[in-house]
């Protein structure tokens, strides 16, 4: 739409309270569409508009004035200078926004022609000023930063943090969560040695907070009973500036701490004896990785009290009779793992390796006679509790009986094999103690996320109007479109329309579309990729068609500026929208529980065994963490107000051994 300001109408441009000069024919777009006026994501806006001035003695003062130019100098002045300016048209306020001076036309060398200028609005100079900063440039936001501790993280969790605008959630961001069950060595996060600690957990803030945060720092302020009704008090964004682990000033932990260590072949680091029950340092001199400098000289460098997870692959050969094998489920029967601190030869956190002891348990079992056979073993390993230091990592086999009888003849990595290795895949105290610093911790991308961009998503997703508040500079009013549309008046503008250029008209009908598509832009994580893969659509997307319209046609899609994803995606935890299919069948496992007695046989007695059955989902007795009182898991048993796990009593495996509360075998009773 166009309005010609020679047609008995009124228009002006009033600059720091100076209405200027315009040329008679001076043609000016107000928009082409009314949405257009408020839409900040596009830079320059509807809103922005060239203009060329005349060089009237009006506009010469003002000019001279403000931007200092000479007459003899004309073409020296200071681009930089944003004057306030306001757009009125016939009493029909228009905007109210910036000018700004890119030219200045001379004639003669001596005479000023004319002057090109651009004018703003208000939402347009905002715009431009935070088109130019990244959401990490937030400085602020540092008002939330926090040290990182397992108190802060569950704080969080019933709005005790900074009243709820700092929220730790539950989420993958690359590790690749897992429950395990029924697994001897592989840790999951529902078991102790596999829990999620601090460095796993990454802070989302409120929208709120950081949409406050732009403002401020460009020096605006905004007005919003959408905001202040709550309606983005449970909208977060995810502190995820880069990889898996959140960032912490002087440290990188997605490298801290880890390393991959192994033998050289022909070094006297292969064919080494593993004596029975005795403990033996791994002499591996070769490092595959270490990016920080962990290790060196065969010891590994500790520089805060941490746990340790690992996984250790050994290739060795075994040549013993099948009655006494190394590491089983006997009385003298183990193989364990644990760290010598090097000087002092003080031990520390000696655990074991149940995957190993429950293979050679199995092995022995399916055997007879002897064995010769080379294995390659894998496990997962945790140390806890080790002080700053250096270590060495050690490592003993026992076998079922000790001298005379004959030992088993044990041979890590032999006829000079170099397939063991040891990698420490995570320093569980990595991050404890240390300051969360909110602004580097926000979104950065591939190329830094932009503080417009955060606006024009949440302007997109929940369809907001930004405008100017026409009584208080620098501030905005937010609201939704309908709810802005709703107290719009209405005004005739036949009497502004030129009759004299080209009308075109439009049926309303032709403007309908037949889909819409309404989403946020597609994450490129892991688990947001894997989603879209397997439902064949993207996360939190909805799709529209009119089926009702016959004249509707085309495609129109709403997207945000945000990535959309689910947080944490477990294989076996429950459904997933259309990616799951059915639920998957419940597998349980039956037990009885008794009360420990100095004569073990009485756990077995009606008196003093609990009457009924319980259930789990662990098949093994030695690993049974809960049990339930029905074979769909889904209510726990508790103990009955007598009978429960801790505290000593016999947990008996129908038609199995007796298995005390620590997990060792107590008796060969049976039920």
């Amino acid at each position: 739409m166009g309005i010609i300001s020679t047609q008995a109408f009124t228009f002006r441009l009033v600059a720091n309270g100076q209405q200027l000069d315009l040329f008679d024919d001076e043609d000016i777009q107000l928009s082409n569409n009314v949405t257009g006026l408020f839409d900040i994501g596009v830079l320059p806006s509807d809103f922005t508009r060239q203009v060329t001035l005349p060089g009237s003695k009006i506009n010469n003062a003002f000019f001279e004035h403000v931007y200092d130019i000479s007459i003899d100098s004309p073409f020296l002045f200071n681009t930089n200078i944003k004057v306030p300016a306001y757009f009125d048209f016939d009493s029909i306020y228009l905007s109210n926004g910036y000018l700004q001076l890119n030219k200045v036309n001379v004639i003669a060398n001596k005479f000023i022609e004319s002057y090109e200028v651009t004018i703003y609005g208000t939402l347009s100079s905002f715009g431009r000023d935070i088109n130019r900063s990244f959401l990490t440039e937030l400085n602020s936001l540092s008002q939330y930063n926090h040290t990182a501790s397992y108190e802060n993280i569950s704080a969080s969790w019933n709005g005790s943090l900074f009243n709820g605008n700092i929220v730790y959630p539950l989420a993958d961001y690359g590790t690749g969560y897992r429950f395990e069950s029924n697994n001897n060595q592989s840790f999951g996060m529902n078991d102790t040695d596999g829990a999620l600690t601090v460095q796993n957990f990454k802070p989302a803030i409120r929208a709120k907070a950081v949409l406050d945060a732009i403002f401020t720092e460009a020096g605006y302020t905004y007005s919003s009973s959408f905001i202040n009704s709550g309606a983005l008090d449970d909208v977060y964004m995810i502190c995820n500036y880069a990889l898996k682990y959140p960032e912490f000033d002087g440290v990188d932990l997605e490298g801290y701490g880890k390393i991959r260590v192994g033998a050289i072949s022909g070094s006297g680091m292969t064919d080494i004896t593993l004596a029975s029950g005795s403990w033996t340092t791994l002499p591996w001199y070769n490092t595959l990785s270490d990016p920080q400098g962990f290790y060196a000289n065969g010891a590994y460098r500790v520089d805060k009290r941490t746990n340790l997870s690992g996984i250790l692959n050994i290739n060795v050969n075994v040549s013993c009779s099948v009655n006494n094998m190394p590491g089983t489920l006997s009385a003298n029967g183990t193989w364990q793992i644990r760290m010598l601190e090097t000087g002092s030869s003080t031990p520390y956190s000696t655990r074991a390796l149940q995957s190993y002891i429950f293979y050679f348990n199995e092995l022995q079992q399916s055997r007879t006679g002897g064995i010769n056979q080379t294995i390659q073993l894998e496990t997962q390993f945790k140390l806890d509790d080790i002080p700053v230091g250096n270590y060495y990592f050690q490592i003993r086999q026992s076998p079922n009986n000790a001298p005379p009888t004959a030992q088993p003849l044990v041979t890590l990595d032999p006829q000079g094999t170099t397939k063991s290795f040891l990698n420490v895949t995570e320093v569980k105290q990595a991050a404890d103690g240390r300051i969360m610093d909110i602004p580097s911790n926000m979104p950065f991308g591939t190329n830094g996320i932009k503080q417009i961009d955060f606006i024009v998503g949440l302007q997109k997703k929940y369809n907001l109007v930004i405008y100017p508040n026409k009584t208080k500079t620098n501030e905005f009013i937010i609201e939704p479109f309908n709810e802005w549309y709703n107290k719009g008046q209405r005004w005739d503008f036949n009497k502004y329309i030129n009759l004299d250029e080209k009308i075109e008209v439009i049926p309303a009908n032709n403007l309908a579309v037949n889909e819409l598509f309404f989403g946020d832009t597609l994450d490129q994580d892991y688990i947001a990729q894997q989603f879209s893969k397997e439902a064949n659509r993207e996360y939190g997307k909805t799709y529209y068609t009119d089926t009702q319209n016959y004249f509707s046609q085309g495609k129109f899609e709403v997207k945000t500026t945000f990535g959309n994803g689910p947080l944490i995606r477990i294989p076996g935890t429950g459904l997933s929208g259309s990616v799951a299919g059915i639920a998957p069948p419940v597998t349980s496992y039956q037990y009885v529980l008794g009360v420990a007695y100095s004569d073990p046989g009485f756990a077995c007695s009606s008196t003093y065994y609990y009457p009924n059955i319980v259930y789990s989902s662990e098949s093994n007795p030695l690993n049974v963490t809960k049990f339930y009182a029905d074979s769909n898991l889904t209510t726990p048993f508790n103990g009955g107000g007598w009978y429960y796990k801790w505290g000593y009593p016999y947990l008996i495996q129908k038609y199995s051994s007796t298995v005390a509360s620590n997990g060792d075998v107590a008796n060969t009773n049976f039920c």
